[in-house]
């Protein structure tokens, strides 16, 4: 029995079920739906505490489109204030012409009455927009809806009659001319909607919706006794999860289960949930979750996570296993395994077993949490394009780039992150001449260009003293930044994980400080040269922490603006200015050497991005040692204290060893970390 603490809010169900359809031919009746709600009904009263007198059951000749609209429209009127209500049907979807013109295929999605048909019969399909409309409507009142659709509305065209019923039927393609006037065609103008991969609705945090496919797949009846049909496949295995759920469980934890049962069943049909998933079941509480990744699948030793590439996984990081409904991870959180990434595709990984805690403990659905990122090489990819004359500069260049550890030159067929150009001297710019930009050259020039085209540092000539050691230690600073910049706390569960805000203030004109806001032109932040900002910082953590601020300028530079280089101050819980006293006022100004090459289009402004980077810790650090100038200036002599965690990532990162197995981090629990960062705009205008 699930105790559901909502005792002033009232629970409300619609259970609509159809197995006879009399406009339809033989193929398309049914005979799983009534027993649908029959196993919803008994769940939502014996383990949700739903009362009988306030669930209204629809059933075949019951569930004409009247009816239906009529109990839709009386749930609207009896609800109250933040009450619960669950839709739930089972019959045929379908789908037929658009009449509002809000749809790009001319088509809208439908549940389909008991007294609805086909060429040549009346068309008495509810169309996916007057649902929306009434939807709209109950939203206004609570957002505790929970619709379940164990329907489709796009079948096989074209299947083998063996197996079970599809809850489908042909869509109705008939003219507008010839269907009934749209009941919402003169409400309101629409235009194109965001609606989820159900097919059914635009995407909301007020309901949440469990549709039995996605829109190009069929719902297909189950057979729970051999030779009789007897449910939706949805509705079943979603039941068979409900009489299992314990207090806490939320919406997310029983479909992992339910969708995975289906689709064993039907490999071709894949459910789907669309909302406010994190909510407990039938109530009103959201639960914040834990960010994970699903095990789909295991075979042997090995395992594939529901997440790749476009999630930011990596080759060689370890990720701990925990049971499939946990929330948090606390001390005594039991953790089932770990496993190492072995291969990463686009949105799906490999992975292999280094531990279990007991014999398949590991299972589909338990969930995967990073422990140990794998950052791969951080070396900047550079290609050397000089002319025919100055091969022994290009061999000097290259004898530098080999002495260090944090570049490399591309290799055959590989994608450079950067150009090394030497521009002989020309008087004019032909048209396939290299970086057109730099205008005439008169004499022989080293110019590094990103992979965006731009040139991304000083420009010096060739001849001159020092020079590839000076490209080489340039380059290097990119990477250092470049490092400085994404670097993030791979573990999602630290204790410091959205509990730190970083806003960025300006100066108004009554000398009041406001919330910087994006220009309207640009869409970013802007700042001029010469402008004063503070930073609000707020501390959301239960207890005290560390702030540094590294301010990453134009021109590669790191340096740190708060506190004074050394210092370590801890923060309460709250909201603190900086740059307000005296002392720490934040002047903000584009560097002499910025930009690299003047654009003629662009004479009077130069600009670039700016970013302030905040680390917050539980313990005192010093960044002093990775600080440095921008282009042209040397490196400082602090080296790193490896004793903490984030020392040993920051310092891999910049100063590269050669050895990419270091570049794996464990990060101890007890040594919490995070980064927040905000850009803006910087300009200068030039007199």
């Amino acid at each position: 029995m699930v105790s559901n603490n909502v005792a002033n809010n009232h629970k409300w169900a619609l259970l609509i079920g159809i197995n006879k359809y009399p406009k339809l031919p033989a193929k398309y009746q049914l005979s799983g739906c009534i027993n649908d709600v029959t196993l919803i009904n008994k769940v939502l009263q014996e383990n949700f505490s739903f009362p009988e007198n306030q669930i209204t059951r629809l059933l075949d000749e019951a569930a004409t489109r009247q009816n239906i609209l009529t109990a839709l429209q009386e749930l609207v009127d009896r609800v109250k204030r933040n009450d619960i209500v669950v839709i739930h049907y089972s019959g045929h979807g379908s789908r037929m012409t658009d009449r509002e013109g809000d749809k790009p295929d001319g088509m809208d999605e439908t549940i389909m009455p008991y007294d609805s048909g086909r060429a040549p019969d009346e068309n008495w399909d509810i169309t996916d927009d007057e649902l929306e409309e009434w939807l709209l409507r109950l939203s206004e009142k609570t957002p505790y809806i929970t619709l379940i659709f164990d329907s489709c509305h796009s079948g096989g065209i074209v299947r083998d009659p063996f197996g079970a019923s599809d809850r489908w039927v042909e869509p109705d393609t008939r003219p507008i001319e010839q269907l009934p006037p749209s009941p919402v065609a003169m409400t309101r103008s629409r235009g194109t909607r965001d609606i989820g991969a159900s097919g059914w609705l635009p995407m909301s945090e007020r309901y949440v919706l469990i549709a039995g496919c996605s829109a190009a797949e069929s719902a297909s009846e189950y057979q729970v006794q051999e030779g009789k049909i007897d449910h939706g496949a949805l509705t079943y295995f979603l039941c068979q999860e409900l009489r299992l759920a314990q207090s806490g469980n939320t919406y997310r934890d029983i479909f992992q289960r339910a969708s995975t049962q289906v689709t064993t069943y039907q490999s071709t049909q894949h459910p789907q949930m669309e909302g406010a998933q994190d909510r407990e079941l039938f109530n009103v509480h959201d639960i914040e979750p834990m960010r994970f990744v699903s095990i789909v699948e295991r075979k042997d030793n090995k395992v594939i996570l529901a997440a790749g590439a476009a999630h930011g996984i990596t080759e060689k990081s370890e990720w701990a296993i925990y049971a499939e409904a946990t929330k948090q991870i606390v001390k005594d959180t039991l953790k089932l395994g770990k496993v190492k990434i072995t291969a990463v595709r686009a949105v799906t990984s490999d992975a292999e077993i280094l531990e279990e805690n007991s014999v398949d403990a590991i299972t589909v659905g338990t969930r995967a949490i990073e422990e140990v990122h794998f950052y791969g090489e951080m070396r900047l990819k550079l290609n050397i394009q000089v002319p025919t004359d100055y091969d022994a500069a290009k061999k000097d260049l290259i004898e530098r780039i080999q002495e260090s550890q944090l570049l490399r030159t591309a290799q055959e067929g590989e994608t450079a992150d950067a150009m090394v150009y030497i521009i002989a001297p020309r008087s004019e710019v032909g048209a396939d001449a290299p970086v057109p930009q730099l205008g005439a050259i008169n004499q022989p020039t080293w110019v590094v260009v990103s992979n965006s085209g731009q040139v991304i540092m000083p420009i010096c000539s060739v001849d001159e003293a020092g020079a590839t050691t000076r490209l080489r230690k340039n380059l290097e600073k990119i990477v250092q930044y470049k490092s400085v910049l994404a670097l993030e706390n791979p573990n999602s569960q630290s204790l410091l994980s959205n509990k730190v805000k970083l806003t960025l203030k300006r100066q108004a004109s009554d000398e009041s400080w406001v919330e910087a806001q994006p220009d309207n032109n640009s869409g970013q932040i802007v700042f001029e040269d010469g402008d004063r900002l503070i930073m609000e910082i707020e501390n959301l953590h239960n207890a005290p922490i560390y702030i540094y601020i590294l301010d990453l300028g134009l021109a590669y530079g790191v340096d740190q603006i708060y506190p004074i280089k050394s210092a370590n101050q801890e923060f309460q819980t709250g909201k603190h200015n900086i740059g307000i006293r005296q002392g720490e006022q934040i002047e903000l100004y584009v560097p002499p050497t910025f930009p690299y090459v003047s654009s003629p289009n662009n004479a009077s402004l130069v600009e670039g991005v700016e970013t302030f980077k905040l680390f917050a810790t539980t313990y005192p650090t010093d960044f002093s040692w990775l600080l440095h100038e921008g282009m042209r200036m040397g490196f400082g002599e602090h080296q790193p204290n490896l004793n903490k965690p984030l020392e040993q990532l920051l310092g891999i990162a910049l100063t590269g060893n050669g050895n990419r197995e270091a570049r794996v981090i464990a990060l101890p629990p007890d040594e919490e970390w995070t980064t927040v960062q905000s850009s803006f705009l910087l300009r200068r205008r030039m007199l």
